[in-house]
């Protein structure tokens, strides 16, 4: 599995954030909410919902962003997962393979706001709330 971030999930401090992370991940998917919302897998037409449930993404920190069709029959899910703090995407083939893991820190969208926000950092909706807002914004 190919891996891309400086920390995987579950290791804690010292990673240092990374602009380039987040640059691959818009590069490669495109802006956050960029992508689509259903896709072809597993022979049906599946939401975000759903996706997000057949890799038991089902906590309450995590919060879907969008799906993307890859070329060579790849599918891409991009969440936001609020317990690491982190966007992420599964690259994954038809069969639900994980090939590809991506992960960059809210911090690297967010800046200065990111820090400034305390507490709320912990609070999935929130970072999900001001990404959309900072979103927004700068393709205005």
């Amino acid at each position: 599995m190919f891996y891309s971030g400086h920390c995987r999930f579950g290791e804690f401090g010292g990673a240092a954030l990374s602009v380039r992370d987040k640059e691959l991940i818009e590069e490669r998917f495109g802006p956050l909410w960029s992508g689509k919302n259903e896709i072809v897998y597993a022979g049906r037409t599946q939401t975000l919902q759903e996706v997000k449930q057949a890799f038991d993404l089902t906590g309450g920190d995590i919060v879907g962003i969008d799906l993307h069709e890859l070329p060579d029959r790849r599918l891409a899910v991009r969440f936001y997962d609020g317990d690491d703090r982190r966007v992420v995407v599964f690259v994954f083939d038809g069969e639900g393979n994980i090939l590809e893991e991506h992960r960059a820190h809210i911090g690297e969208w967010l800046g200065d706001l990111y820090h400034d926000t305390g507490g709320l950092a912990f609070d999935p909706e929130v970072m999900v709330h001001l990404l959309k807002k900072q979103q927004e914004e700068e393709a205005s």
